[in-house]
């Protein structure tokens, strides 16, 4: 029959076979998987304490120490080379040598100017000893020119009174009027303006009349300014010596 079979269909053999393969797989799982159900679990034997046995407390856990880190390595200081240093050293000496120089040369030049301006000021005050002591001389000779003069012109008796009272009351009015004096600057040469003063019996000055120009005309404005600031003026020690009318002088440099 089976020849048959092969004859009449080739593929149902195979089909046949495998067939039977499957129903023996099935069979066969089956069968395993009864038993493995029927088998029966092993005994468990637990053991029974009266008292909980020592538990060891855990071991503390050691850290390892943490490591230190190291230290960065200071970078090598270069040095500088022989003849940069001398160098370097020739420059610094060079400059400190200057500074002392600089530094004597100013103390030099204070020196010099402190100098100077003594000089200058003790001429200056020797100047105006000088002149102070022109002044007063010919002061004394105005007056005395002025004295004979009206002596010789008036009539009558001479004028009455000590010449050298005269001549220290000029000096007097010369002393108040002189600090009033605002001596312009740039002052040329030594110029002379002269007025005619006209007083009160008390010493004011009533006028005070340009009679001779010193060419300088902010200097004869600068002593009429004076003179009328000047009022009252001062009266002479001997009353008979007083004028109403005076004849003043004057000069930068007096």
């Amino acid at each position: 029959m089976m020849r048959s079979l092969e004859r009449r269909d080739p593929g149902a053999l195979l089909s046949f076979l495998l067939a039977i393969t499957m129903h023996v797989a099935l069979f066969t799982v089956l069968v395993f998987g009864i038993q493995w159900r029927a088998k029966r679990p092993d005994p468990v034997m637990a053991e029974l304490w009266t008292q909980l046995p020592a538990v060891e407390p855990p071991k503390p856990v050691v850290q390892p120490k943490p490591q230190p880190k190291p230290e960065p390595k200071p970078e090598p200081k270069v040095e500088p080379k022989p003849d940069i240093a001398l160098e370097q050293e020739r420059k610094r000496k060079e400059e400190q040598a200057k500074k002392l120089r600089e530094e004597a040369e100013r103390k030099k030049q204070e020196e010099l100017r402190a100098t100077q301006e003594r000089e200058q000021r003790e001429r200056e005050l020797a100047e105006k000893r000088q002149s102070e002591e022109e002044t007063r001389q010919r002061m004394q000779e105005q007056l005395n020119r002025e004295l004979a003069s009206a002596t010789a012109k008036a009539p009558g008796p001479p004028l009455l009174g000590d010449p050298r009272a005269r001549a220290r009351w000029g000096d007097r009015i010369k002393a108040k009027i002189h600090p009033n004096i605002v001596v312009p600057p740039d002052m040329p040469g030594n110029p002379e303006a002269i007025f005619d003063v006209e007083l009160l019996p008390t010493g004011e000055v009533l006028s005070a009349k340009l009679r001779k120009s010193s060419g300088v005309k902010a200097w004869d404005e600068a002593v009429e300014r004076a003179i009328l600031k000047s009022s009252p003026l001062p009266l002479p020690e001997q009353r008979e010596v007083f004028e109403r009318r005076l004849v003043l002088t004057f000069r930068p440099k007096d």
